[in-house]
């Protein structure tokens, strides 16, 4: 018998920061939550800054979800050192397929994650003509041309204290925000991209049906399928996938006893046989694969 759906994708994702702080904590990982003015693009704030004496470097596998990501780099401090003067090299990572970053000793990390078209709105270019333009999936963010960012990379390099550095960051965010809302934007355009943040929490219910929400939509299902694009440099049944994949992979990480069929009717699946045509495109794995590897981790946290 197939239970109703038990979790709710914000729960999941919460107990999932909360599983990452376990799971990473050998990579001093921290997040922190962005202030209201920033929470309809920013997802959260993450830090890592890996112990020196870590033994090798530390692989980590990463899905896609439809958001994009901004990450500082800064240089490695030594055991004497307290400020480096050096300023942090900046990436703006825009890939929507898995892939797999090396964590070296004495790294340290912060990165702003964006919600699906969070990037669009704050730092003011349209994914699709950066997708279109270079096929590698993270690009050296100083090369954007974002308002202010000098100024910020030479602020972050001043200070070692994770605290602090995230206040400059918010304060450079709020100011593009402001700078967006202040922009000479056409009435049709700054309609089009509300249309397009009010239908993100819609696109990711799992048991959203497409058809349902195009019929609901106050322009053509083309005219609105085009400006997401640009917006958020996916479809909207692209994102809705992504996101089910993604729930399926905190359902199987959270709740690893779970059957795979009842996984797939949770996560808005017509049946499992959907559930793994999905979750291998994304993952690389297969959802059996992938829960055998969190149950593995279970009963050995010492294994990644």
């Amino acid at each position: 018998m197939v239970l109703i759906l038990r979790y709710t994708a914000d729960l999941l994702e919460m107990r999932s920061f909360k599983r990452f702080e376990t799971e990473l904590a050998h990579l001093g990982f921290t997040h922190f939550q962005p202030l209201a003015p920033l929470r309809p693009w920013v997802q959260r704030y993450f830090h890592l800054r890996v112990a020196t004496d870590l033994p090798q470097g530390i692989e980590q596998t990463f899905y896609p979800d439809g958001g994009t990501s901004l990450h500082f780099y800064f240089p490695t401090q030594t055991l004497t050192q307290t400020i480096s003067s050096d300023e942090p090299k900046v990436l703006f990572h825009c890939g929507q397929s898995r892939h797999s970053h090396a964590f070296l000793p004495g790294i340290e990390l912060l990165t702003v994650r964006f919600h699906p078209g969070g990037a669009f709105h704050l730092l003011g270019f349209e994914l699709q003509d950066i997708q279109s333009a270079t096929s590698v999936m993270a690009i050296d963010a100083t090369q954007l041309q974002l308002t202010g960012l000098d100024q910020l990379l030479s602020q972050l390099a001043q200070t070692n204290q994770p605290a602090r550095r995230i206040a400059l960051l918010e304060h450079w965010l709020l100011q593009l925000n402001q700078r967006q809302f202040d922009a000479a934007l056409s009435r049709h355009k700054s309609a089009m991209i509300g249309l397009v943040q009010a239908s993100l929490p819609k696109l990711i219910q799992t048991q959203a049906s497409l058809e349902d929400f195009y019929s609901q939509l106050p322009l053509s299902r083309r005219q609105f399928e085009r400006r997401f694009k640009q917006v958020t440099g996916l479809s909207p049944a692209q994102l809705l996938q992504l996101n089910r994949v993604k729930v399926a992979r905190n359902l199987l990480s959270q709740s690893p006893n779970l059957s795979l069929v009842q996984v797939a009717f949770d996560c808005g699946f017509y049946d499992q046989a959907h559930l793994h045509q999905h979750f291998v495109r994304v993952t690389q794995q297969t959802p059996g694969q992938y829960k055998k590897r969190k149950m593995s981790q279970i009963s050995n946290p010492t294994s990644r």
